[in-house]
């Protein structure tokens, strides 16, 4: 064979052969580099200091939705009477689904946002930690729909695109509208039912036009600036109850009533009733 060919191979090899062997020194190294990857905060939290005392606690509330919590957090670090407990008031937001029994028998929360049979199906005896301070009731809750009023037949709901929220718990997102549809006679089977994880995802996807029909109350109207028909589904819903520690300080009964008034003007839309130790003027 010829000599030169021979060479010409073995110079072959003997290259690929480098180029492997720097190759695997290079991913030696890159493996052994530590890249600081940016630390994420927590979305569904937010948190204000309130001026007192740093070694006083911190007021932490549960909430199922980030509608106007800040502004809700805000304005309890600004209230005297929470001043005078505590050193923060933390506010967090999550579906009633992510709410443990370990949570309410640790008292994690000073305030819950839920309603007494959930609090109840997780532990009985929670009036041992906690009682209702406010209650929203009378609160309607609509179907709308971009074209005519929806109807509610089985006909009509046929080949609709209904969004839903995924939240077994959700009386205005899930529970409510699936009733409806039952009594329609709608086979959730057959229908093209979405789900989405978060109520402003929802509403988005229902402005973009994804959607043919949602749930909501009243604030839907205002809230989505385009034109909308509706349907009551139900006129006389309990929209929420706040639920208390026990263990509280004195006072701060009417500061969390004033902090929560304006959200529920806005979105609520329905009557207030107090039901804690302290009465509040409305």
């Amino acid at each position: 064979m010829n000599p030169l060919f021979l060479t010409s191979r073995k110079l072959h090899f003997t290259a690929l052969g480098l180029l492997l062997a720097v190759g695997t020194v290079l991913c030696l190294w890159s493996s052994g580099q530590r890249v600081a990857l940016p630390e994420l905060g927590d979305y569904h939290l937010y948190r204000c200091e309130t001026g007192g005392e740093s070694t006083a606690p911190v007021y932490r509330l549960l909430l199922v939705s980030s509608v106007r919590a800040r502004e809700i957090a805000d304005r309890l670090c600004a209230a005297p009477s929470v001043q005078r407990g505590y050193s923060a008031v933390q506010v967090s937001w999550k579906p009633r689904a992510y709410l443990t029994a370990e949570e309410i028998l640790s008292e994690e929360y000073d305030l819950i946002w839920s309603r007494a049979h959930s609090m109840a199906g997780l532990v009985p005896e929670y009036g041992d930690y906690y009682e209702p301070l406010l209650q929203y009731d009378h609160y309607r809750v609509y179907w709308y729909s971009r074209g005519g009023s929806p109807k509610l037949s089985a006909d009509y709901f046929h080949g609709k695109r209904i969004g839903l929220l995924n939240d077994k718990l959700s009386h205005t997102l899930y529970l409510l509208p699936l009733a409806s549809l039952k009594e329609a006679g709608v086979n959730f089977g057959e229908e093209n039912l979405r789900y989405f994880d978060d109520a402003a995802s929802l509403y988005q996807a229902f402005a973009r036009d994804e959607l043919d029909l949602v749930s909501g109350g009243d604030y839907v109207r205002t809230d989505l600036d385009i034109p909308l028909s509706r349907t009551l589904i139900s006129g006389d819903v309990t929209a929420a109850t706040l639920f208390v520690r026990k263990k509280r300080v004195a006072g701060i009964d009417c500061a969390l009533a004033a902090a929560f008034d304006g959200f529920a003007d806005a979105y609520l839309q329905g009557r207030r009733v107090f039901v804690g130790a302290e009465y509040c003027a409305p």
